[in-house]
């Protein structure tokens, strides 16, 4: 994102208002300021129909987002990390603009653990091919079960759990190519 196109945006979480401008964005990482302190924000699962948690890691810490309901369009209750939180985004629309617009992930990208907890199964081996969004493993943590996804299309190079193994967040999981 070059300098220009940096836009301010408003976050109101429980009344209380942060101005947002996004700093810089490297593949799926990207880094952001709140006011005047920078944040470097990697989204680690989108949600979807099957799991509808949004998990990310913000400086090292992994954060568990749910949308519990609309509001009137612009406000949303969100539970983060089981906590209930009324949030708003101004400037949403200008975000859904680009809502079309595909991320490609270049290179070899390790996928890592988004929490702590124990690999089920795994849902593709060394050398296999793999699209974007395919799950790769299953993790259960905290008595859910939580698919594990490709964040690219290519080839499994390496695998280093195995069902049963016990990991951290950011434990690496496999490369892919």
């Amino acid at each position: 994102m070059s300098k220009e196109s940096k836009q301010i945006r408003r976050l109101t979480v429980n009344g209380r208002t942060w101005a947002i401008t996004e700093v810089e964005r490297q593949g799926i990482t990207q880094k952001i300021k709140i006011n005047d302190v920078e944040l470097s924000v990697r989204i680690l699962r989108e949600p979807t129909d099957d799991q509808p948690d949004l998990v990310a890691n913000i400086n090292g810490k992994v954060l568990i987002a749910r949308r519990e309901e609309d509001r009137d369009g612009s406000d949303y209750l969100i539970r983060l990390n089981g906590r209930l939180l009324k949030v708003s985004l101004e400037g949403r629309k200008q975000l859904s603009q680009n809502a079309g617009i595909s991320e490609t992930v270049l290179g070899p990208v390790v996928i890592t653990a988004p929490m702590s907890g124990r690999i089920v199964s795994l849902k593709a081996s060394r050398n296999t091919s793999v699209t974007k969004g395919q799950p790769l493993a299953v993790l259960e943590a905290m008595k859910m079960e939580n698919e594990i996804v490709s964040l690219k299309t290519g080839i499994v190079k390496e695998v280093y759990v195995k069902p049963g193994t016990l990991v951290k967040a950011g434990d690496k999981l496999c490369l892919l190519e």
